[in-house]
């Protein structure tokens, strides 16, 4: 997960499959234009992923999946899809 690794930059560029529901969690730090927000290792320009059916900025570190907000976020998308059954 180096930046610049081959593997990320490669990953980076494949689309969402056909068919495949994808949801993101961003965790920024601080208050600010998104444009220059972190979550004090990742950026959110390179988290924000083009296509996704819904993306959801927490206020968090880079850990975030302790944060309520990501856990209230995990289970609004899982409700979301087992309604969809």
């Amino acid at each position: 997960m180096r930046p610049g690794s081959r593997f990320i930059k490669t990953l980076a560029k494949l689309p969402i499959a056909p068919g495949v529901h994808a949801h993101s969690i961003i965790a920024i730090e601080g208050d600010g234009p998104l444009e220059h927000a972190s979550d004090g290792v990742v950026r959110y320009s390179s988290a924000h992923l083009e296509g996704v059916d819904s993306e959801k900025i927490v206020h968090s570190g880079h850990s975030a999946q302790g944060n309520p907000e990501t856990i209230e976020e995990i289970r609004r998308i899982l409700l979301l899809h087992l309604r969809e059954e």
